[in-house]
């Protein structure tokens, strides 16, 4: 039984990986929306590592691997984000929030950064910045607003008029 709850458990955490992470066998940017040149050798390879590591539950190896990819590419915003989501995964939202704000730094499109920022700070109850955060995902890519609208997270915040004038300045401006 144990077997099956962990297999369950690890299962669960590789899917929300995937998901948050979009990680697959496709060529992996140096950022979301420039054309920046490939990030070294040393660092894809850390990365690749890192993700594997985290998709397998190994968080310590995972975060030793994407520091070691931060650290030879310290302007490759892919780790830090993947960094944020093992942070994340470890309910360690105040170390997530320090790697996505840096993912954003470094690209400022990067979508999937900032709606990660606007989820955490959400789950922190932090109204003003989620919904700052939250902006900034839907200018990048209005996806993010139908994604906004089926997230749990925003449940604190749905009901605001902040989130209520965000949403209405989405929709005016497809």
């Amino acid at each position: 039984m144990t077997f099956l709850h962990n297999w369950g458990a690890r299962l669960f955490i590789t899917g929300l990986m995937l998901c948050l992470t979009a990680c697959g066998p496709k060529k992996i940017p140096y950022s979301q929306s420039t054309d920046m040149p490939e990030p070294n050798e040393a660092a894809i390879a850390h990365y690749n590592w890192g993700t594997e590591y985290a998709e397998q539950g190994d968080f310590g190896q995972a975060i030793m691997e994407l520091t070691l990819a931060i650290h030879n590419e310290p302007g490759w915003a892919m780790p830090f984000f993947t960094l944020g989501v093992v942070y994340g995964n470890q309910g360690e939202l105040g170390k997530a929030i320090q790697a996505w704000e840096r993912a954003t730094q470094l690209d400022t499109d990067f979508a999937k950064a900032h709606y990660n920022l606007a989820v955490a700070y959400s789950l922190q109850a932090d109204r003003a910045l989620s919904i700052a955060s939250l902006r900034e995902a839907i200018r990048v890519n209005k996806a993010a607003l139908s994604s906004a609208q089926a997230e749990p997270a925003f449940d604190k915040i749905r009901n605001t008029p902040e989130y209520q004038q965000l949403l209405q300045a989405a929709e005016a401006n497809p």
